[in-house]
């Protein structure tokens, strides 16, 4: 490069030496300030991006686990209305089927009082009809002045009072089985039994009837009283119509079948026709009009059996082969343990023949 000498201060032969640099914006560390700028703003908007996708994702998140609890709740919410409805169902089908049933019950205590009613009456009749009847023949031989024929009318009206009395009491007394809470205690029928052949023995030894209890029963729950006068009834029946069996027996046991124990009174007495067996049971009924009683005691016994929620029923293959009285009582305590008690000792009750 050559310069003019304007004022005389350069030689001819002097050479200066110029550099020249470029603008500081395209200097080397402009363009690394650059890099950096630029990377710091790209990674600051990739910070940015993905601070506001996580918080984006946070909030879908919450939003899936809110709607999750809402699909569980609404899910809840619609078993809860179906198990309700289900219920509902239940107790609506449980409540027409109690109504179904105690509008049977009703019918059927309905057609039983007026069949009772009906058979009170005419049972009631009779002795009053003997009454009237020996006290008219009474007149007569006050009269005629035989007095002989005075006691024996006086004692013909005194057994048909006694009779009137018998019917009207066990009448009283079948009524309240049934209609009154039984004292349910556990009661040993195996000690029942034998307590009842004791207090029997007298007729037993009489008829000469032979008589087995099985050793173990199950012990079931019930009114002390009431299955007293059960076995009591079945036995003294099974002695009364032996006919005419030269070796008498009566076999008394009972056995374990699911939750319930099903007892039985066996004898080969008399017998009982088929078409009769039903007919049993009955009130006044009696299949031999000549033997002692009034009726009421296998009705009685009936009652009874299915107070404790029972079933009672007869077999027999007919006249002189033996009948075999079965019944069953509940093997364990009721559900509700109301009028539950412990053992006690036995409680005398009246016999209904």
């Amino acid at each position: 490069m050559q310069a003019r000498d304007v004022y005389g201060l350069l030689s001819r032969e002097d050479t200066f030496a110029f550099r020249i640099l470029p603008p500081w914006y395209r200097a080397w560390w402009a363009w690394a300030l650059y890099g950096l700028m630029a990377t710091g703003l790209i990674g600051g908007g990739y910070q940015l991006r993905t601070r506001s996708l996580r918080h984006r994702n946070k909030q879908l998140y919450q939003e899936i686990e809110h709607r999750k609890r809402v699909e569980q709740e609404r899910e809840k919410l619609v078993a809860e209305l179906e198990v309700q409805n289900t219920q509902r169902q239940r107790l609506n089908a449980e409540l027409e089927q109690r109504v179904h049933d105690r509008t049977a019950e009703l019918e059927a205590k309905n057609d039983e009082l007026e069949r009772f009613s009906y058979t009170v009456s005419h049972d009631l009749k009779s002795p009053l009809v003997t009454i009237k009847g020996f006290l008219g023949l009474l007149e007569k031989d006050t009269v005629e002045g035989n007095p002989e024929q005075i006691q024996q009318d006086i004692r013909q009206i005194q057994n048909a009072t006694d009779t009137m009395q018998r019917l009207i009491d066990e009448l009283l007394e079948l009524s309240r089985i049934g209609h009154e809470a039984l004292p349910l205690e556990e009661v040993s029928l195996t000690e029942l039994a034998h307590e009842v052949v004791q207090l029997l023995a007298g007729r037993i030894t009489e008829r000469g009837v032979t008589v087995t209890v099985a050793p173990e029963w199950p012990t079931v729950f019930g009114d002390r009283v009431r299955l007293w006068q059960v076995l009591q009834n079945l036995i003294d029946n099974a002695v009364k119509f032996m006919g005419d069996q030269p070796e008498p027996r009566i076999e008394i046991g009972g056995s374990q079948q699911d939750q319930q124990v099903v007892c039985y009174v066996r004898d080969n007495g008399a017998g009982i026709e088929p078409r009769f067996q039903d007919k049993v049971f009955g009130l006044f009924k009696r299949l031999d009009t000549e033997s002692e009683g009034t009726g009421i005691g296998l009705a009685a016994v009936k009652r009874i059996v299915e107070a404790h929620g029972g079933r009672l029923w007869v077999e027999s293959a007919g006249r002189g082969c033996g009948s075999t009285f079965y019944f069953t009582l509940p093997l364990g305590p009721p559900s509700s343990p109301q009028g539950f008690k412990k053992p006690s000792a036995l409680r005398r009750a009246g016999s209904l023949t």
